[in-house]
């Protein structure tokens, strides 16, 4: 049976909780929205809390003076490609949310500016650890307006993401595509490029950010930490579709704070009124841990988690 109810959390304020017997997840209601908090029963949280709000920008530019946007942590919804500062909308409004039986569906205010309504959809399962996020993005201006929904789930420190690589065999044409952007290093120690999965470890030590992306055709990414896993699935068509950044449905960064486990849909054009909606599959596991990255270590992980 899934429980829903009001909660205060942190300085996040007002939050609507979400839980079974087996998982908790948090989602603001006084801002964003953020799933903010998502764990196993007891456990400690898998999402990053910019508690300090360590991480903002200055969006008066185009949003209007004194406006500022803040990272806040866990699970946003964004509009690819990045562009800034349109990308940075400063969510810190009241959100509007309505509740059904084992979930809950939550509207911010339609954008101004760039004419984008969100909406998020969480709905658990009513025994298991099985949570499905919906995301959605609306064009409301009276221009076409070309993108991608972009899921970025910001992960607390210490934790690792692990992508699983393509492996049909394509014969003589690539099966591959890697996106690195410029500030990206081949030789970072905090990734590991192995023949199966390719796995990035947070390090608060490192001040250097680091990005990449791939055409992941298992449609399957883990965040690993605190004992847990939790893996997304989510569809994509690969080969073939239409995906941002070269051709990425995943990507995934890392900074001194944070980790961001990304996936996105395929770029559409959207005229007024029309959506686009990228849905994820979050499944938690128990009893999960990885130490050094080799081969094996993560060949033995995917087995338990994918």
């Amino acid at each position: 049976m899934v429980s829903i109810k009001e909660v205060s959390y942190k300085n996040y304020g007002k939050c609507l909780q979400l839980s079974n017997e087996k998982v908790e997840v948090l989602v603001t209601v006084d801002l964003g929205p953020r799933i903010i908090k998502c764990n196993l029963a007891g456990k400690e949280n898998l999402m990053f809390n910019d508690v300090e709000r360590k991480l903002s920008h200055d969006v008066s530019s185009l949003f209007g003076e004194g406006r500022s946007w803040y990272i806040y942590g866990g699970h946003r919804i964004w509009l690819s490609p990045e562009k800034f500062p349109d990308t940075y909308y400063p969510d810190n409004e009241k959100v509007v949310y309505t509740t059904s039986a084992n979930g809950a569906v939550f509207t911010p205010a339609q954008q101004d500016m760039t004419g984008l309504q969100l909406c998020l959809s969480v709905e658990l399962d009513e025994t298991e650890p099985k949570i499905t996020v919906t995301n959605k993005i609306t064009n409301c201006s009276k221009q076409p307006i070309e993108g991608a929904v972009w899921c970025l789930s910001v992960m607390d420190q210490g934790g690792a993401v692990i992508v699983p690589q393509p492996t049909e065999d394509t014969g003589l044409l690539n099966n591959r595509v890697l996106a690195l952007w410029p500030y990206t290093k081949m030789s970072d120690s905090r990734v590991f490029w192995g023949d199966k999965y390719i796995a990035l470890r947070q390090d608060p030590e490192v001040e250097d950010a680091i990005k990449f992306g791939i055409n992941n055709t298992s449609h399957k990414a883990a965040y690993v930490n605190h004992g847990q896993a939790l893996v997304k699935d989510y569809d994509v068509n690969h080969p073939g579709g239409n995906y941002p950044d070269g051709g990425m449905s995943c990507e995934v960064y890392a900074s001194a704070l944070f980790t961001e486990c990304e996936t996105l849909s395929e770029v559409k054009k959207l005229k007024k009124g029309e959506s686009i909606t990228h849905t994820e599959r979050w499944t938690l596991f128990d009893d999960v841990e990885i130490g050094k990255f080799s081969n094996e270590a993560l060949e033995e992980l995917g087995e338990k988690i994918f």
